[in-house]
């Protein structure tokens, strides 16, 4: 499967698929920098991006230098750095095996992702995701399903991706035609995390060590309680979302402040509550060890009302 793993450049959102019109003498003309199959054309913006033109046989004959004027049929995925060789590499790649609906399909559920999340998400997420969407549709066809062992905690601790892999779960078999199993909304849910992780910069920068952490915070919290919480709860999705923007935000070079009424409010909520104050004291020497972060008394007071909220 391929995939991309290095530090994204924060882009802009506008970057999905659009009807691109570029008008030189009143005509849609496009100066094709490379041919990467029959099929698909690599077109220069002039403002150092590429854009990438998928249409049918568009590439037959077509030389890099000449000029393509856009057809209405035709697919524009743009804003792909100049010196992204890695990038166009693989769409090249992929292009040559995959179906351009699947891409258009992954597109769809990128804006999903935009529109539901509170993250920024480029044109390095196409790629990989449009890869494990179309063999998982394979491999159903073949009979083989793949069990997703992680997909409880999924759906526990990252509810707003999981979200948008249940509607992309719809999407995809709608396409297909192919029963898609929650397993797989499970792996999309990875990819929306992974790629969070890799366009922040968080000192945790894998979806295995993410997923610890969450996980062992919630243990932390239930084995001071002595009990386990709902897996529908909202007070629980509340806490885990905060969790989760704080761990994107450690490493990061912005220092947090605290204000005095911060301060006196969380004393006073530790003194009125005794037993999740302590758990507080646990969680944050936990976090403290595993983040590259500072924490203030503005961080322990939002930790500290969320906790409350979960066991009271």
């Amino acid at each position: 499967m391929l995939s991309y793993n290095r530090k994204r450049l924060q882009n802009p959102r506008g970057w999905l698929t659009k009807k691109l019109v570029v008008k030189i003498n009143k005509v849609n003309i496009l100066l094709i920098s490379q041919v990467l199959n029959n099929n698909v054309i690599l077109v220069e913006d002039g403002q150092d991006q590429q854009k990438i033109i998928w249409g049918r046989g568009i590439g037959f004959k077509a030389h890099a230098g000449n000029h393509y004027e856009l057809q209405k049929t035709d697919r524009v995925f743009s804003a792909v750095p100049s010196d992204d060789e890695q990038w166009i590499g693989q769409f090249k790649e992929l292009s040559e095996k995959i179906p351009r609906e699947y891409f258009e399909l992954t597109e769809k559920i990128i804006h999903l992702a935009q529109s539901q999340i509170d993250a920024d998400f480029d044109e390095h997420l196409l790629i990989p995701l449009t890869d494990h969407i179309y063999f998982a549709v394979e491999r159903v066809k073949m009979g083989l399903n793949l069990a997703n062992p992680m997909l409880y905690d999924l759906k526990r601790f990252f509810s707003k991706e999981f979200a948008v892999g249940k509607q992309a779960q719809e999407m995809i078999q709608q396409l297909s035609g192919e029963p898609i199993s929650d397993d797989e909304a499970g792996f999309i849910t990875i990819h929306l995390v992974e790629h969070e992780i890799q366009n922040s910069k968080s000192s945790v920068d894998t979806f295995a060590s993410f997923l610890e952490i969450t996980t062992d915070v919630n243990n932390i919290i239930e084995a001071a309680f002595g009990r386990k919480f709902s897996d529908d709860s909202i007070a629980v999705n509340r806490l885990m979302t905060h969790l989760h923007y704080l761990i994107l935000r450690s490493g990061s070079k912005h220092v947090t402040t605290t204000s005095p009424d911060d301060s006196a409010l969380l004393e006073a909520l530790k003194r009125g509550h005794p037993r999740a104050g302590n758990c507080l004291d646990q969680v944050v020497s936990y976090l403290a060890q595993k983040l590259d972060y500072k924490f203030t008394d503005s961080d322990r007071l939002y930790l500290l009302i969320h906790i409350v909220h979960i066991t009271e």
